[in-house]
């Protein structure tokens, strides 16, 4: 027995300057004999510890449940088989366990080593001296501070890899961890599911190539070969996912130290914002660069053809030609109206030009007419209406309106009937919508009427919708032209939107936003012209151009005075004026090299007579002038290259107006 104050070699007095140290811990003490359990508490507290003493096992389990002890020191002697089953409750504590010291008597140790095997921890002899216990009391308080380092080790390191597995789970690019290099998935992160399209746990196990075929082999391997190692990174790489939606990623692969060996972390950015704000500009340059070019061509042409068929025009009817003569006449003039609407079709892709707002359009009844007109020839194709009840108009020129949507349609007849599918079908859809600061489409805020045509023909190819819209692209290789390019032309020029797309399992899906307009329109009346001649001052710096409309309006008994420059129209004018013998429509030009414009002449004849009648006449249809021609003095507008008859009846017409 620990007899208090022992003057032994290991006084206390002196272990209490030397462990000063010692954490303060809690110990129980579980003793029956009140002595002995006194002088083990006052050893351990002049150690530090902080002691609470008990004299049944069943007393020490109720204190265990109540409080976290770190340690517990047991007289087995006096408890016999029911210490037992109160250590294997200790035991089953986990982690909770308290550090177990057995006091045993010398002659009493013959179950210490099962007891040990057990579990617990140490063991001292109860007669063993003051020095004894203080050691085995530092070595109990080592191993509980050795053991508190390691659990907040272990817990620190528990909340970084929690910490780490969030970063990991949650990040909003797709992260997948690969198996060796080849590809093999052995971890996924909860944005495979928003970015690529798969559901995490179907891929896991699976090779890249099911994925990313373009970048890995049917054996997993990359296609190229190459061994990843360090950083790889791969920028836009085009991905369709399991819905049909196409993407663009970035792909960024890091080769990590893995179990014995490493992986690859593959981490898949979407990027299809920044690609279609980078094919928005590379398109937006492409279409400045072509209007350019059309600009100039139908300008020039425009000229040639409409002096051509001109001459042509007052050939046939000048003389009375024979019948073979007159059938050359007619295959020229044939070939010159050919060449009319190749011109138009080129005048139609400009760039700039905003679309003549005449009207105000029922698009349900437009689309059926349109729709019903183009697949008149189709007897295999059929259509199918869903529009929301009370579709919004739209504000603009109905013969462009019709002509996109005849484009639409014509270009999805002719695909199906060319694929000999038998039951062809396109189904039109029509609701209102509002564009918001939210929406992702390049289109002003508002309302606006959201149309789909959808086809059940062959599916869109990823090539073909990048080049669907250009100008002679079709997927029909018999057949060339402006059809879907003149469409997205005509939706842009009344400030719309067009796009396609992949459609629903098959077949292919063009969607279009036109602005909605609830505003009352105007109706301008078309006045019925007489036969009167008439007095018409042309300015055009073309010498052929000047020449076919005096011939041809001469001949319909009007007087023509043709010049090329503004200033002499303005001669021009005043001398008729002065002479009393006023012009009564003129016929301008807009562009004029070398002096004023036909604009401006036109403005300065305007200052003296604002009642005057005049129409433009230009190749260009990109200007300013055009698309707010009366509000520059305008009253009409011909388009080079025009037909003869057209000119005439648009001349009489407003000159017969103006004398009325």
């Amino acid at each position: 027995m620990i007899s208090q104050g022992s003057d032994n070699s290991g006084n206390i007095s002196q272990w209490g300057d030397l462990l000063s140290d010692i954490r303060l811990q809690r110990l129980l003490i579980v003793q029956r004999d009140g002595n002995q359990g006194s002088a083990l508490s006052n050893a351990a507290g002049q150690l530090g510890f902080e002691v609470t003493i008990c004299s049944t096992t069943s007393e020490a389990r109720n204190l265990i449940d109540g409080t976290c002890f770190d340690s517990i020191i047991i007289d087995i002697k006096p408890y016999g088989d029911g210490l037992n089953n109160f250590l294997k409750w200790i035991f089953s504590l986990g982690k909770e366990k308290p550090y177990v010291m057995l006091a045993v008597e010398q002659e009493g140790t013959d179950n210490i080593v099962d007891l040990i095997e057990g579990g617990v921890d140490d063991f001292f002899f109860i007669d063993s001296g003051d020095v004894e216990l203080i050691a085995r009391l530092q070595v109990m308080e080592a191993r509980i501070r050795h053991r508190r380092t390691d659990l907040e080790d272990i817990a620190k390191i528990k909340r970084d890899r929690n910490r780490y597995e969030s970063l990991f789970l949650e990040s909003p690019e797709a992260v997948l961890v690969l198996k060796n290099r080849r590809g093999k998935v052995v971890g996924v992160n909860r944005a495979v599911k928003s970015v690529l399209g798969y559901d995490g746990k179907a891929l896991l196990g699976k090779y890249m190539s099911l994925i990313f075929p373009q970048i890995f082999g049917k054996d997993g391997h990359a296609s190229n070969g190459e061994v990843l190692s360090g950083s790889t990174t791969l920028k836009a790489i085009p991905y369709r996912r399991p819905d049909s939606k196409m993407v663009y990623l970035d792909i960024m692969m890091s080769a990590i130290p893995w179990d014995s060996g490493y992986a690859v972390m593959m981490l898949c950015r979407d990027v299809s914002w920044r690609e279609g704000e980078e094919g928005n500009r590379i398109k937006d340059s492409k279409d400045q660069a072509l209007a350019c070019f059309a600009a100039g061509i139908s300008d020039e042409f425009g000229d040639l053809l409409t002096s051509l068929g001109g001459n042509l025009s007052l050939l046939e009817s000048a003389h009375s030609p024979n019948e073979e003569s007159l059938d050359t006449i007619k295959c020229a003039q044939q070939a010159c109206e050919r060449g009319r609407e190749i011109i138009n079709e080129i005048a139609s892709i400009r760039g700039g030009r905003k679309a003549k707002m005449k009207s105000k359009l029922d698009l349900p009844e437009m689309i059926r007419k349109a729709v019903h007109f183009s697949l008149f020839d189709y007897d295999k194709v059929r259509p199918v209406f869903n529009f929301e009840e009370g579709l919004l108009p739209v504000m603009g020129d109905e013969a462009q309106i019709r002509q996109m949507f005849n484009c639409l349609v014509g270009n999805a007849a002719e695909i199906m009937s060319d694929s000999g599918l038998g039951d062809g079908k396109i189904t039109i859809y029509g609701s209102n919508v509002v564009i918001d600061e939210d929406s992702q489409l390049p289109l002003n805020l508002g309302n606006y009427v959201h149309l789909i045509f959808r086809d059940n023909g062959p599916e869109l190819t990823d090539s073909e919708i990048n080049r669907i819209f250009d100008p002679y692209f079709s997927r029909n290789k018999s057949v060339r032209g402006f059809g879907l390019s003149r469409a997205a032309t005509i939706c842009r020029s009344h400030d719309g939107y067009i796009f396609a797309n992949f459609g629903e399992g098959e077949g292919a899906c063009f969607e279009l936003y036109l602005p909605a307009h609830k505003k009352k329109d105007s109706q301008s009346s078309v006045e019925k012209s007489n036969e009167l001649a008439l007095r018409v001052l042309v300015l055009d710096d073309e010498p052929h151009i000047c020449s076919v409309i005096e011939k041809a309006l001469t001949r319909e008994g009007h007087e023509v005075f043709c010049v090329s420059t503004g200033r002499a129209a303005l001669r021009a004018y005043d001398k008729a004026e002065e002479f009393g013998r006023s012009f009564d429509v003129l016929l301008f030009d807009l562009d004029v090299r070398g002096g004023m414009r036909g604009d401006e002449t036109l403005s300065r004849i305007r200052a003296k007579n604002p009642k005057v009648k005049a129409i433009v006449t230009t190749g260009y249809v990109d200007d300013t002038v055009l698309e707010n021609y009366l509000e520059h003095g305008f009253c009409g507008i011909l388009t080079k290259p025009f037909r003869i008859a057209h000119l005439t009846s648009t001349i009489e017409r407003l000159g017969n107006k103006n004398r009325s």
